[in-house]
C-alpha cells in the first residue's frame, strides 16, 4: 500500500521539478525577448530619425516636382 503512494509523491516530485525548470525557461526567455524589444526600439527610432531626415532634405525637391507635374497637367 505504502509503494502506490511513494510512487505517486515521486511522480508529483518530478513533476513539479519539471514546472520549477520550465518556469526558470520561460522566465530566461521572457527576459531576452524584453532585451531584444527594446534594441528594436532603438533600432526603429534610428529608422524613424534617418527617415525624418531624408524628408527634410528632400521635401525643397519634391514640392518643386510637384509643381513640375502641376504645370504639366494643365
Amino acid at each position: 500500500m505504502i509503494t502506490p503512494i511513494t510512487n505517486h509523491f515521486q511522480e508529483d516530485l518530478t513533476d513539479i521539478k519539471f514546472l520549477l525548470r520550465s518556469l526558470k525557461q520561460l522566465s530566461t526567455s521572457t527576459q531576452e525577448l524584453q532585451n531584444a524589444a527594446k534594441g528594436l526600439e532603438k533600432y526603429a527610432d534610428g529608422v524613424n530619425r534617418l527617415r525624418e531626415q531624408w524628408q527634410f532634405k528632400s521635401q525643397p525637391h519634391l514640392e518643386k516636382i510637384q509643381q513640375i507635374i502641376d504645370k504639366l497637367k494643365e
